[in-house]
């Protein structure tokens, strides 16, 4: 079992300089990638991408990557430019009669004519570093999520112990209420029917049909195979948050259902705090992976 939740960063050099790299992630009922880059590395974003995709399955993850000390090479002269400036000094030099000859620290002064030489696009090699960075970054962030599991699991497996605990009170009562729901419901009956001449027969037939309205046997059988399988699924491991999310849900139903037929004030209190535990295990499946 994974959480949805965790953090990892790592780092690299390449031709560009240090490349770090940063990964977190928090819940979501998908997979959503986005990055993060540099304009010199965004022609790589595509790759960089799958290979998240690649390691993880569920969870909204933003990948950041930034440039420490870029290196960006020797930069590049613009011999048009110098040119102009060159044609435009000679014509300055004339035209206010200057009579000093123009020299090349006149140019060495002029930033424009020298441009940074810019790497558009990243080579082979360092699209290994930098995918090794991320790799290294998103199985930090995975350690991390798999640890935050570990603690869910714990959680969970005790939360579900308490509604078993629960399902096995109620099923305790469930003949006490049943044999009391049928007397009084016959006693009600009668008392309304003093004066009405009625097949006795028939009537406790009635009540018997009524009373098995109210029986909740299916309801706590079902609500126990839910509760197997949420053990078994969460023992089975894995990407595991929409089938627990189902079982909680199938489990809120029955509980639901439990509550309305009864009509016992004891077993109302009960399934309370049954869907109040339910509602707590729901809270952190949805930070399960």
């Amino acid at each position: 079992m994974k959480s949805m939740t965790g953090f990892g960063k790592s780092s690299a050099v390449t031709g560009y300089g240090k490349v770090a790299v940063e990964a977190r992630s928090e819940n979501h009922r998908y997979l959503d990638v986005k990055l993060q880059l540099p304009d010199a590395l965004s022609a790589i974003e595509p790759e960089l991408s799958e290979t998240v995709r690649k390691l993880l399955h569920r969870g909204k993850v933003r990948v950041t990557v930034s440039l420490e000390g870029v290196q960006n090479g020797a930069p590049s002269l613009n011999i048009e430019l110098a040119k102009q400036f060159g044609k435009n000094f000679e014509k300055l030099r004339k035209e206010l009669g200057i009579k000093e000859d123009i020299r090349l620290d006149h140019f060495l002064a002029l930033r424009e004519i020298f441009a940074p030489q810019q790497r558009t696009k990243p080579d082979a090699k360092d699209v290994k570093a930098i995918e090794g960075a991320l790799v290294g970054a998103v199985k930090k962030l995975d350690a991390a999520r798999v640890s935050e599991g570990k603690k869910l699991e714990k959680d969970l497996v005790r939360r579900i112990g308490k509604i078993e605990r629960l399902t096995k009170t109620i099923e305790k009562k469930r003949k006490g209420f049943m044999k009391a729901a049928s007397e009084k419901l016959k006693e009600r009956i009668s008392k309304a029917l003093e004066d009405v001449q009625i097949d006795e027969g028939k009537l406790y037939q009635e009540a018997a049909f009524l009373t098995e309205r109210s029986d909740i046997t299916e309801e706590l059988v079902r609500l126990n195979a839910h509760t197997v399988k949420f053990r078994q699924t969460i023992k089975d491991g894995g990407s595991i948050g929409r089938e627990l999310d189902f079982l909680l849900q199938e489990m809120n139903r029955e509980a639901g259902t439990i509550s309305a037929k009864a009509k016992d004030a004891q077993v109302s209190h009960i399934t309370i705090d049954l869907r109040s535990e339910l509602e707590k295990i729901r809270e952190q499946i949805q930070n399960i992976e």
